[in-house]
C-alpha cells in the first residue's frame, strides 16, 4: 500500500513538473515570438521613416531645381527683356516720364523674386552673405525691421552648400510665417557656436502662439522639420501668446572646420 502511495505521488510529481516545463516552454516560445515581432515591426517602421525621408529629399532636390531653373529664366529672359523695353522707351521723353518708374519697379521686382527663388549670392559668396542681403531686401521694403548678427563667420562658410541652402530656406519659411501672421515689427537673426555646435536663433516680437501639432502644421513647421531633419539639425521652440516666437536651430560642424 505505501509503495502504491509513493508511486501516486511520484507520478503527480512529475506530471507537474511536466505541467511547469510545458507552461514554461508556452511562455518561452510566446516571449520569443513576441520579441521577434517586435523586432521586424521596428524594422518595418524604420524602413518606413526611411523611405518617407527620401521621398522627402527627393521632393526637396526637386523643388530646389525647379526654383533655381524658374529664378534663372526669370532673370535671363524676363529681366532681360524688360531692361531692352526700358531702352526703347528712354528714346521716346514722354514716354520716359511716364513709364520708366514702373519699368524699373517692375524690373526691381522680377530681381527679388529670381534671387528668392534661386539666391545666387548663397553659392558665390556662402550663407553669411545671403542672409544679408535676405535681410536687406525685407528692411528695404520698410514693411517689418531684421537684424542679422553672425559672430561665427568663418564656421558658417564651412558648413557645406546643402546645409546653407537648407539653413536659409528655414530663414525664408520663418520669415514668412512672421510677416504674414505675427503681427511684428521686428526679427533678429543670430548665429553662434558652442563647442562644436552651431546655433542659429531667430525671434520676433510679434504675438506669439499657443502651439499645439496643428498649430505648427498651420505654420509650416512641418517643411521645416523635414529639412531640418535632412542635415540632421535640431531645433528648440519657444512661443506663447503675446511673448513672440523663438525657435533655436542646432547643427554640428563637420570635423574638417
Amino acid at each position: 500500500m505505501q509503495k502504491i502511495t509513493d508511486n501516486i505521488f511520484l507520478l503527480v510529481i512529475i506530471a507537474m513538473v511536466g505541467t511547469f516545463l510545458l507552461a514554461g516552454s508556452f511562455i518561452f516560445f510566446f516571449i520569443r515570438a513576441q520579441r521577434r515581432m517586435l523586432a521586424q515591426k521596428e524594422i518595418m517602421q524604420k524602413a518606413a521613416l526611411e523611405h518617407r525621408e527620401a521621398l522627402l529629399h527627393a521632393a526637396i532636390q526637386s523643388q530646389e531645381e525647379e526654383r533655381k531653373r524658374i529664378g534663372r529664366d526669370l532673370h535671363d529672359d524676363v529681366g532681360s527683356a524688360l531692361s531692352n523695353l526700358r531702352m526703347v522707351l528712354g528714346n521716346n521723353v514722354d514716354t520716359q516720364v511716364t513709364h520708366k518708374p514702373l519699368i524699373d519697379n517692375i524690373i526691381t521686382t522680377v530681381r527679388n523674386i529670381s534671387h528668392t527663388l534661386s539666391p545666387p549670392g548663397l553659392e558665390l559668396f556662402g550663407l553669411d552673405y545671403a542672409l544679408h542681403e535676405l535681410c536687406d531686401t525685407f528692411n528695404i521694403s520698410g514693411k517689418i525691421k531684421l537684424v542679422f548678427e553672425n559672430n561665427a563667420t568663418e564656421e558658417t562658410g564651412h558648413i557645406g552648400l546643402q546645409n546653407a541652402l537648407t539653413i536659409y530656406r528655414v530663414m525664408q519659411e520663418l520669415i514668412s510665417n512672421t510677416v504674414k501672421h505675427a503681427n511684428a515689427t521686428t526679427i533678429t537673426i543670430t548665429i553662434n557656436k558652442a563647442n562644436r555646435i552651431l546655433t542659429f536663433l531667430y525671434n520676433d516680437n510679434g504675438v506669439g502662439v499657443t502651439l499645439t501639432p496643428s498649430k505648427k502644421a498651420g505654420m509650416g513647421m512641418q517643411n521645416i522639420e523635414g529639412r531640418l531633419s535632412m542635415i540632421n539639425a535640431s531645433y528648440e521652440i519657444e512661443s506663447s501668446p503675446g511673448n513672440g516666437f523663438s525657435i533655436l536651430i542646432k547643427l554640428s560642424l563637420p570635423e574638417t572646420v
